[in-house]
């Protein structure tokens, strides 16, 4: 609740990082360092008027302010961008539609929902035209020769109608942009050109706020294929976020236009979803379109409607306003923790939206089924469902660093089974043939039977965890680097690591310098971290594991993180060798496949416990090692054998690592 002083209405720290977009602890590290400024302080707690945090996000918006501009957030990036490997590898429309992406770059060219609005309809109407079979002596700038009255397209005139705001704007823009409406486009049967125009010539920064992914033609197709639609007589459809209509436009040509349906908040999309229903199917009667395809938050909407299959991909990320948060906690079990994540919310609905035997075929970020913060989804999915058939695709989507999978779900409403559950990535496919104990705590499919059998064998025996025994901590935030840290040393810097420094045992020669002064920094840990005797250092953003030795007492910046074991017994090079090793990285893979490196994925590690000769020899190993001698390999068959597995197991394990 606001808390009131003088009769001003102040918010507290919290929200003002709630509306800048930014944690808690970056709004105290920005009032440490005098970057902003409290109205008022009672306690120890900050707060600020409503009308200096509006101030605060317009600096944080501005592209040319630099106060602030180290923490900006990702979701304030601008401008359009081609969306490459959105149609298939042999769409004729992707150069088009790259070269016109590229000419309004160049131009500069100020494009208004409206504007691209008539980009799509100039498309629309050459689509029609080679649908129909409709030839024409009309060569180029088909928009303005539709507006004129020159090609008619009769009951489909209605839908490239809706694209159009007022007539006379819209041949103000043809005149004044003849170069963008000289574009020639080629129908192509099931593909969302009109989707590929509406997200290559749209603002990135709206698509982040509403957590729109449009998923590659590619993956829909493999999506799709792996549904299975069987009998599809009275069987309804329905892609609750269904943007442009690729999916849908995917699904098998057998089921009935009528049996199928679409939502989505963008009304923009919505009207192209129509307009590729109507290119795929010509429907008689285009009322239909209307009926089935609608703008809709399928999230905020009582339907009682059931459906037998649910498809597409949902937002990632979406940003939620405070009315709609307190609706969501209200109404799903998903949305009643800190942090709600738009997909989980979305699973949930359609799970309860499914018949009876129905299906759900999402495209979703892998993280569900690992992260602690999907726990109650995975909870939800565990009590009523099925999962048939997981893909691991990986990193699928355009400059956007999250693993992936595609899922299929069975709405059973008995409790999951995993036997004969299906599971493909780049590298393989197998059908788990035995019962697996999966807890809300996480789904690990991403192993065959075999591979799951030594897994579990890890896990056994006496060992112990750095839950509890260890000292972790984060390199230094400086909150502007170009202007702490330098290539040049001096008489007042010092080396400073960053996370490429490091690699498995071996510290690289360090480039950058920096002055110790924590009170400048943005954020920092404890001086005598950086300064203890003994420390492992790792990479934090990697999908490798990778941890070094350091006795300089070096410091270190946020890429670059810190683990001191105080496990009694264990000496810090034995837990080096240990973590380095491919059992190690079969354990992170596997359970979490994350490319970043969390202390909680290493607190869940077992370590195992050894006698002072056995940790001796692997410590002389690890110096030598560590002096460019190539033992690698022998170290981790004798770390492999601590665990005990066989040499068959062991080769199965080194196989089964990326």
């Amino acid at each position: 609740m606001p808390v009131i002083f003088d009769t001003k209405i102040l918010i507290t720290e919290k929200e003002l990082g709630n509306i800048l977009s930014v944690s808690d602890a970056t709004v105290k590290n920005w009032i440490r360092l005098n970057k902003i400024h409290p109205t008022q302080i009672q306690g120890k707690s900050a707060y600020f008027t409503k009308e200096y945090a509006n101030q605060l996000l317009k600096i944080i918006k501005s592209e040319n302010s630099n106060i602030l501009k180290s923490r900006r957030n990702k979701k304030y990036k601008t401008g359009a961008s081609f969306y490459k490997n959105y149609l298939s590898d042999t769409s004729q429309n992707s150069k088009i539609i790259t070269e016109l992406s590229d000419y309004i770059k160049e131009a500069k060219a100020d494009l208004t929902e409206n504007k691209i609005n008539y980009i799509i309809a100039d498309c629309t109407v050459q689509l029609f035209l080679q649908r129909k079979n409709i030839t024409t002596d009309i060569k180029t700038n088909f928009l303005k020769e539709y507006l004129d009255g020159k090609i008619e397209l009769g009951k489909y005139n209605e839908l490239i109608d809706n694209l159009i705001d007022n007539k006379e704007k819209a041949l103000t823009f043809i005149e004044n942009n003849p170069d963008i409406f000289a574009r020639k486009y080629i129908y192509e049967k099931n593909g969302d050109i009109l989707g590929l125009l509406y997200i290559s010539l749209s603002d990135i920064k709206n698509r982040k706020a509403r957590g729109a992914y449009y998923t590659p033609t590619k993956i829909i197709k493999k999506a799709i294929n792996n549904a299975d639609f069987k009998n599809f007589e009275n069987k309804t459809v329905i892609d609750p976020c269904c943007g442009a209509g690729n999916f849908l436009l995917h699904i098998p040509d057998g089921i009935n236009i009528l049996q199928i349906f679409g939502n989505d908040i963008d009304a923009t999309a919505i009207k192209i979803t129509r307009i590729n229903m109507a290119l795929k199917y010509l429907p008689e009667d285009i009322n239909i379109l209307y009926k089935n395809f609608s703008v809709k938050n399928f999230l905020t909407t009582d339907n009682k409607d059931k459906f037998d299959y649910i498809i597409g991909n949902p937002p990632w990320g979406a940003e939620f306003t405070q009315d709609e948060i307190k609706g969501f906690k209200n109404k799903y079990i998903t949305a009643k923790g800190k942090n709600i994540e738009s997909y989980d919310l979305f699973v949930e609905k359609a799970l309860s939206s499914l018949k009876q035997d129905g299906h759900l075929l999402f495209v979703l970020p892998e993280a569900i089924l690992t992260v602690k913060n999907h726990k109650e989804i995975r909870d939800i999915i565990l009590k009523n469902n099925s999962v048939e058939y997981i893909d691991y695709l990986g990193n699928i989507f355009d400059k956007v660093q999250c693993p992936v999978i595609t899922i299929k779900i069975h709405h059973t409403n008995l409790p999951l089974l995993t036997i004969g559950t299906k599971v493909t990535d780049k590298n393989k496919s197998f059908v788990i043939k035995t019962e697996r104990h999966l807890t809300k705590d996480g789904f690990n499919f991403n192993m065959d039977d075999e591979e799951y059998s030594i897994f579990n064998k890890l896990f056994e025996g006496e060992k112990v965890y750095l839950k509890n025994n260890a000292v972790f901590a984060m390199g230094i935030v400086t909150g502007n680097n170009k202007k702490f840290i330098t290539d040049k040393k001096n008489s007042k810097n010092e080396v400073i690591l960053k996370g490429s420094d490091i690699e498995k045992f071996k510290i690289n020669e360090p480039d950058r310098y920096i002055e110790y002064i924590p009170k400048n920094f943005q954020q920092a840990a404890p001086t005598e971290i950086y300064r203890t005797k003994e420390k492992l250092l790792y990479k934090f953003v990697s999908s490798k594991l990778a941890f070094a030795y350091d006795n300089k007492q070096r410091l270190t910046l946020n890429s670059c993180n810190i683990l001191i074991p105080k496990i009694t017994g264990l000496d810090i090079k034995y837990i080096m060798a240990i973590l380095n090793s491919r059992i190690a990285q079969f354990i992170f893979e596997k359970k979490y496949n994350s490319v970043k490196v969390l202390r909680s994925h290493l607190e869940s590690i077992p370590i195992p416990v050894c006698d002072g000769i056995t940790q001796d020899k692997i410590i002389q190993t690890v110096n030598k090692i560590m002096n460019n001698n190539n033992l690698y390999d022998e170290l981790d068959r004798v770390i492999s054998e601590l665990y005990g597995l066989t040499e068959h197991e062991y080769l199965i394990l080194k196989n089964a690592i990326k």
